[in-house]
């Protein structure tokens, strides 16, 4: 669990994973990002008062880090068989989510990981989205996963650490979307299950969400970044190439409704480059014209 300036929201993530019922004891890692509020005074209660505060394992970062950093210190100071990822300003609302992600994995090998459904909840607790795409709910592969870009909640993973986790260098380079990176890692091991009898857990949306805050346009540059770092990680994927064609159309498109005439035409003269050394990217071009027209039309 990463944490900053979320005072406010983390008790409500950290009653998540203590509530759980499980034939096992948690491991419940937060890390503070050199919180300015009062985000440390909120665990520390926890850690004290709870009857199972000794779950808690804390750390306040000497200096900030910056999220994707911040993440990448929790994930590997995490010392179970599994993970389990919930943010700050999330939280868990099923009580036996853990142990029947945990019980599945045990006895299906192939699978790396498990997901669940989510709600998109106001800070005033409003439901805003009360699902996931129907689409969605289905098994992920690698490259199912890559070439669609579903949402996979990041508040519903479980997944079985590999025995010599080790996240590539890439991944210190990611800005905010760090979770789409560390799914394409983890699906090297196998895939991931999608469970529909976990109840949803809640995404809370605000004004300081590090993805939530931003704009369609800023979000497709974040995508691109990290995209780009998965083809330096994984080369030679196919569907990590065409990914980054897609996405830099969806910069072209975005900054065209944003009025960023300079940047919307530089993304499009990229891809038309990228065509002579990746001939493979006229699919995506074609697929992106008959939709863009179509949506001029409307």
């Amino acid at each position: 669990m990463i944490a900053y300036n979320v005072g406010e929201y983390i008790g409500d993530a950290i009653e998540g994973v203590l509530n759980q019922n499980a034939d096992f004891d948690i491991e419940l890692v937060i890390s503070n990002d050199c919180s300015l509020d009062d985000t440390e005074e909120v665990v520390l209660k926890y850690a004290k008062e709870h009857p199972k505060g000794h779950w808690i394992k804390y750390k306040r970062q000497e200096r900030n880090l910056g999220s994707t950093l911040n993440y990448l210190w929790a994930l590997e100071n995490c010392t179970g068989d599994y993970i389990a990822l919930c943010d700050g300003d999330d939280f868990w609302t099923d009580v036996s989510k853990v142990q029947k992600q945990i019980n599945f994995l045990e006895t299906h090998s192939e699978f790396i990981g498990s997901f669940h459904n989510r709600e998109k909840r106001d800070i005033e607790g409003r439901i805003l989205s009360n699902s996931i795409q129907e689409s969605e709910k289905r098994n992920w592969s690698f490259e199912g996963l890559i070439s669609t870009m579903p949402e996979i909640p990041s508040a519903s993973v479980v997944f079985r650490k590999p025995s010599n986790f080790k996240l590539p260098k890439e991944f210190e380079k990611v800005v905010v979307n760090g979770d789409t990176f560390l799914w394409a890692y983890v699906l090297q091991f196998g895939d991931f299950s999608f469970d529909p009898s976990i109840s949803p857990s809640v995404y809370r949306i605000h004004s300081q969400g590090l993805w939530s805050s931003k704009s369609s346009y800023r979000k497709s540059k974040l995508s691109l970044n990290t995209y780009q770092l998965l083809d330096a990680a994984f080369p030679g994927k196919a569907s990590i190439k065409l990914q980054i064609f897609t996405i830099r159309f969806h910069l072209f498109y975005y900054g065209i409704k944003e009025k960023k005439w300079a940047a919307a035409l530089g993304f499009y003269l990229s891809n038309l480059f990228g065509l002579l050394a990746y001939p493979r990217g006229l699919e995506v071009f074609w697929a992106f014209h008959k939709s863009f027209v179509f949506k001029g039309k409307r």
